[in-house]
């Protein structure tokens, strides 16, 4: 399995996936999950890649398929994709991504991917839900 979409088929399909996502009172997403836009550059790049990773890890039966998330996962992963290359003028960084996402596992255990990709995922699902 690839992650190499364009842009615009993850723009359409995150429309069409986009659903009812986890927040608090605030809009800011779980409790302990950072939202959205307080995020920088940089995490946003850390948020796509885990959860590159993580659907990684679930294809090849590592972690448990959490259903909703799972399902959630490409439309966050462009979303936090767009809000990382976008402000530095970048285009597509797949390349990054897959490099970054191998050495992610390589390094750290499964179920610690799947924790950081899963809040990733409901700061961008309630991201998704604010706009």
């Amino acid at each position: 399995m690839t992650l190499r979409a364009p842009l615009t088929a993850m723009v359409l399909l995150a429309t069409a996936l986009s659903g009812a996502g986890c927040s608090d009172a605030g809009g800011s997403g779980q409790a302990g999950v950072k939202p959205f836009d307080a995020m920088s550059p940089d995490e946003h790049l850390d948020c796509a890649v885990h959860i590159s990773a993580y659907t990684y890890l679930i294809v090849g039966g590592q972690v448990a398929k959490d259903d909703e998330r799972y399902s959630q996962s490409l439309l966050a992963l462009g979303w936090h994709h767009n809000a990382y290359a976008i402000p530095l003028g970048k285009g597509e960084q797949h390349d990054l991504i897959n490099k970054r996402r191998a050495a992610l596992i390589a390094e750290e255990d499964a179920e610690t991917i799947a924790a950081r990709a899963i809040d990733c995922i409901v700061s961008a699902e309630a991201k998704a839900e604010a706009s």
